[in-house]
């Protein structure tokens, strides 16, 4: 009976964190799935941010600096998203918060943005970190302030006349609905709707009203002087895009083969949560279906999840944790 609940409590660690730590299985194999359910939310209550990057590079030097002080500049950049690897990294390795860990990591990849300003990249670390819990609306919006995003999907240069639709095209299609669930027409009018969002050298967002486009928009069949937050909310408001997150999350903690029926329950739940995160997630984790035989032992490890885990579950430590970098790229990471 104990080695049944210990595989239970085993699959749990693997899903919601990063794995049981080898000490830890005798201790847990006598508590209840409910309880260490429980137990993985309280140690996941506080969200710590990262703060190894301290200084915003000023890249606009570039432009003007002799080939010398250039190649500083791109060496300072190169450490600075190294240190920020590996700060994470370690976070993930030793901390109890790991449920907030997984689900950073998850939004982390959820919300694809590559950009090589390592102070911008660790300040999105940190927006999706603090809320992986919370709340989705709360989550989007401030992903979609942050110079991260901003920069990435070039809606610095989305102005009023010329709109750049790349932000408004890749937020429901990557972030929010799913591609099949709006129009070329859509795209068009909340690009219109997000002109003006950037933000200042200091990284603050602002919206920059003589570059925002205050006409008439129609999206998703609502008509209005609509701004980038309406967008958003009219967003949320389609039951779909509770699908859509709700179909990537099972992929991600329970079968890389969605079941049809469980998804719609999830997305049925996190709708009428009002996209609270928490409530979605316990509902998986306390369903009979999440600890079914066919999802157990499933699904092969991201070369992340398989170092975090290996680092976790045997107290690995490194004299050089540069080696964490070159294992990730033999990876393939």
């Amino acid at each position: 009976m104990l080695m049944d609940n210990l595989k239970l409590i085993k699959h749990l660690y693997a899903r919601a964190g990063f794995g049981l730590c080898f000490s830890d299985k005798r201790s847990e194999e006598r508590h209840s799935v409910k309880k260490e359910v429980k137990e993985l939310f309280k140690a996941s209550e506080a969200a710590e941010p990262l703060s190894v990057v301290q200084d915003n590079i000023d890249y606009m030097k570039l432009a003007t600096a002799d080939m010398q002080a250039k190649k500083q500049i791109i060496q300072q950049q190169r450490q600075q998203e190294k240190d920020l690897n590996l700060a994470w990294m370690n976070r993930m390795s030793i901390t109890n918060a790991q449920l907030r860990e997984k689900m950073t990591l998850f939004w982390h990849n959820h919300f694809a943005c590559r950009i090589n300003n390592a102070f911008y990249a660790q300040q999105l670390n940190n927006i999706q970190r603090n809320y992986a819990l919370g709340n989705f609306r709360d989550l989007l919006l401030a992903v979609s302030k942050s110079p991260a995003m901003l920069q990435f999907l070039n809606n610095q240069q989305n102005h009023k006349g010329h709109p750049n639709e790349n932000f408004a095209r890749e937020l429901m299609e990557l972030f929010t609905i799913g591609r099949g669930n709006y129009t070329e027409q859509d795209i068009k009018e909340s690009a219109r709707a997000f002109t003006g969002w950037g933000f200042d050298k200091d990284g603050v967002f602002k919206v920059r009203p003589f570059q925002h486009d205050n006409g008439q928009k129609t999206f998703l069949g609502k008509t209005g002087n609509l701004d980038g937050e309406d967008i958003i909310n009219r967003l949320l408001e389609q039951k779909q895009t509770a699908v859509f997150i709700s179909n990537k999350l099972y992929k991600y903690l329970v079968n890389e083969v969605p079941d049809p029926a469980h998804v719609h329950e999830m997305a049925e739940v996190f709708y009428k949560a009002n996209y609270e995160i928490k409530p979605l997630l316990e509902y998986v984790f306390t369903a009979d279906w999440f600890y079914d035989d066919k999802n157990i032992g499933n699904m092969i490890k991201s070369p992340i999840n398989f170092l975090v885990g290996l680092n976790r579950q045997f107290y690995i430590t490194y004299q050089r944790p540069e080696v964490l970098l070159e294992f990730q790229r033999a990876l393939g990471q």
